[in-house]
């Protein structure tokens, strides 16, 4: 039987960029449920790689982002230690990638696809905790904690990391890991320090006890992310939260002896101008997970969450342009056959962008001076090798697979 109508649990970008794809490619009807009472996002400034833009562009999303983000040509990677450039990731190639990269909160992508989406007549639903779950011959019906019930030919788990679909109706035994890492970030204003910054856009800063990242991500470079990635004890939390009063402090004087004797002062300039910090724990999901259950798919972070890599959204995305595609290509074909194919096809991407974030994120750990340097020659070499395989990945294109019968 045709698809007709899609359950979306989650009303963040995976879940609203689900929607959107759907409505685009296949005019099939979506409803959208989010268990928080307004639209959240946890995080700051994210980098959108080409590969993300060429999909945003397809969905209609991008032209709200232009006028908002900063455009990246390239991330500097700079040693802490002696201000020496390690090397650099490239985004300036725009006849291979089509664009370049933008740092944007991620707050303003959320509100841009959330804008598309109620012009295509389909609005979140908030407040909306889901409870349990019914599959039928015929489809699958969900209902929340407020009594409601919908039902669907499909349900997507589209909730993060901490999704309530895969811990309660496709894998509840696969449950987050922390990595050891957590990420702290703050806003400034640029004013009185754009001139002692060594980069035209983003700058990834390696240091001994960590990497700072620092990035203009407004149009008009006025505004600047900070964003220090740090081993971190485990915080009990797993819910990025604004420290307050005595722990912000605290977490201040940690960054500031952490990255103290840089080659760079615009770091600590840069630190000392934070008002606020949150602190983000990040955690993982082990690899090689169930994605799919009867009539229920899991996409984005709650199948394959892993480490930040500066890529995550991208490969959100991804998930979401290529299943629409399936749908669209086994009209009329079993749920189970088109699950059955998006596992078979998108396994091997996943598996293996995993192995290369979880190997990145590790340079993040507190280190030796010693080790230090050798791992300051060993980022040189590897940012050289790596070049021609990042250069393929801003090229790919899941919309050039080629779909099995």
């Amino acid at each position: 039987m045709p698809i007709k109508h899609i359950i979306i649990i989650g009303g963040g970008i995976a879940g609203v960029a689900s929607a959107l794809a759907l409505i685009r490619l296949n005019k099939i009807s979506c409803s959208v449920f989010e268990i928080r009472s307004e639209p959240t996002t946890i995080g700051g400034a994210i980098n959108l790689t080409p590969n993300a833009l060429r999909y945003l562009d397809y969905l209609r999303v991008l032209p709200r982002l232009l006028r908002k983000g900063c455009e990246v040509y390239h991330i500097d990677v700079i040693s802490q230690r002696t201000g020496a450039n390690l090397g650099r990731i490239d985004f300036d190639k725009v006849e291979k990638f089509k664009h370049r990269a933008l740092r944007i909160l991620r707050a303003d992508l959320l509100e841009a696809l959330l804008e598309e989406l109620e012009e295509s007549g389909v609005k979140v639903q908030y407040s909306k905790r889901i409870e349990s779950v019914l599959e039928r011959d015929d489809g699958v019906e969900a209902t929340f904690d407020d009594g409601t019930t919908v039902v669907g030919d499909m349900l997507l788990g589209c909730d993060g990391i901490h999704s309530s679909v895969r811990m309660n109706f496709v894998q509840p035994e696969r449950k987050p890991v922390y990595t050891g890492i957590a990420v702290t970030y703050g806003f400034l204003s640029a004013g009185g320090l754009s001139e002692l910054l060594p980069f035209d856009s983003t700058a990834a800063i390696f240091g001994r006890f960590g990497t700072f990242l620092m990035s203009f991500y407004t149009v008009d470079k006025s505004q600047l992310y900070i964003s220090v990635v740090t081993e971190t004890k485990d915080v009990g939390s797993r819910e990025g939260c604004l420290v307050k009063g005595s722990d912000q402090d605290a977490l201040k004087d940690d960054i500031l002896r952490r990255f103290a004797g840089s080659a760079m002062p615009c770091l600590e300039t840069g630190m000392q101008k934070v008002d606020s910090w949150v602190l983000y724990p990040v955690f993982k999901l082990p690899p090689h997970g169930v994605w799919h259950s009867g009539r229920l798919l899991l996409l984005g972070d709650a199948a394959h969450a892993m480490p930040p890599q500066g890529e995550s959204v991208g490969l959100v995305l991804e998930d979401v342009v290529f299943f629409s595609r399936l749908v669209s290509h086994h009209k009329g074909k079993a749920v189970s056959r088109i699950f059955q194919g998006y596992d078979s096809l998108r396994r091997a991407r996943i598996d293996a962008v995993y192995k290369e974030a979880t190997f990145r994120w590790e340079t993040a750990r507190d280190r030796g001076w010693l080790m230090t340097v050798i791992m300051e020659w060993m980022m040189w070499i590897f940012i050289r090798l790596m070049a021609g395989t990042k250069e393929r990945d801003f090229q790919f294109d899941v919309r050039d697979i080629e779909l099995p019968n």
